[in-house]
């Protein structure tokens, strides 16, 4: 593993946000970096605007929403290759020396760049890249997950890609930010849906069958407690799928509301549905990742776009999720602990 120095560019920092008493909210800094990027960077204004008249399907399968969005420019992360040879053959673009000329950051708690995405699935949207060159690993930055969800406050959800489960830059930690509410699975938890019915330490934790796929939940107000809860998790996944040393398949929404965390976890048991890899018209490109995963297809052809259902998005969510005896066994063994 190469580790860099984090020795950024001045001209790179447009701005810093450090935790301390009196200074401008995080939203606040992410909203004006988000503004001034739109100004100075064509590339990137050019990619919001082809986003936002991007297509949009809402398909509805019990009682549950799934949003399927057409948006071409997502193609470079969607067809991607990660296997671990391609991704030593390729440079890094999220070391911050090789970031475009035009790109500028936010420093945020001096270990961390918030970066505008260029090829962004919302408005706005964030990649919040360490400024170290670390492998993709929750379990090590489990902590700065949450304190992020917090700086955010209600106004951001906080998402993560495992490195074999959707992250397109599985050898840089790094997590993304989209606008709360804005994936289907939020709303629903919000007017009821989610199920918590277990208790450790202050944190309720528990199920939530989907369609197609579970989702582990968990709440509370304790961090540390949260954290540690979320490594056990994560540590009972990788003993249960066989892992061994490597990252269990997983994504991962985050939000703190009034000093109250929600996560959502959803175990994964593959990267990509089969029919990714099919040839011809039998060929779908979709990549499921955190935001799929949250309710939100994401198409880069128009074909695929048209083709999608709520059925066929239920067979994607079947075949690359745990499936839901699997992650009840597990959560299971959590509270009896």
């Amino acid at each position: 593993m190469t580790v860099i120095d984090d020795d950024v560019a001045p001209e790179q920092i447009w701005g810093e946000f450090n935790g301390v008493p009196g200074e401008t909210s995080l939203s606040r800094r992410c909203g004006e970096l988000f503004a001034q990027q739109l100004f100075n960077w064509q590339e990137f204004a050019a990619a919001h605007v082809e986003m936002n008249g991007a297509w949009l399907r809402e398909l509805t399968a019990g009682g549950h929403t799934v949003l399927v969005q057409y948006n071409p420019g997502r193609s470079v992360s969607a067809t991607a290759a990660v296997d671990a040879a391609a991704v030593r053959r390729r440079p890094c673009f999220l070391c911050h020396y090789r970031l475009p000329a035009a790109q500028q950051a936010v420093r945020y708690r001096a270990e961390f760049l918030i970066l505008v995405n260029p090829h962004p699935i919302f408005s706005p949207h964030f990649t919040v890249a360490h400024i170290r060159h670390l492998p993709q690993r929750l379990a090590d930055h489990a902590g700065a997950l949450l304190i992020l969800a917090e700086d955010l406050g209600g106004d951001f959800t906080v998402f993560y890609n495992g490195p074999r489960c959707g992250a397109s830059a599985p050898d840089h930690h790094h997590f993304q930010v989209c606008p709360a509410g804005a994936l289907p699975v939020e709303k629903e938890w919000e007017g009821g849906s989610g199920i918590l019915t277990g208790n450790r330490a202050e944190v309720n934790f528990g199920v939530w069958n989907l369609p197609g796929r579970s989702a582990v939940v968990m709440e509370g107000s304790d961090r540390e407690a949260l954290v540690a809860l979320l490594k056990e998790l994560i540590a009972a996944l990788g003993t249960a799928t066989g892992s061994g040393e490597e990252e269990p398949l997983l994504n991962l929404l985050a939000t703190c509301r009034g000093g109250r965390w929600r996560l959502l976890l959803f175990p994964r048991r593959k990267h990509r549905p089969d029919a990714y890899y099919r040839e011809g018209d039998d060929a779908l490109l979709v990549t499921p990742g955190a935001v799929e995963m949250g309710g939100l297809m994401i198409t880069v052809r128009e074909g695929d776009f048209l083709r999608m259902s709520a059925a066929l998005a239920g067979e994607i969510y079947a075949e690359v999720s745990l499936p839901a005896e699997e992650v009840e066994e597990i959560v299971a063994r959590l509270r009896r602990e």
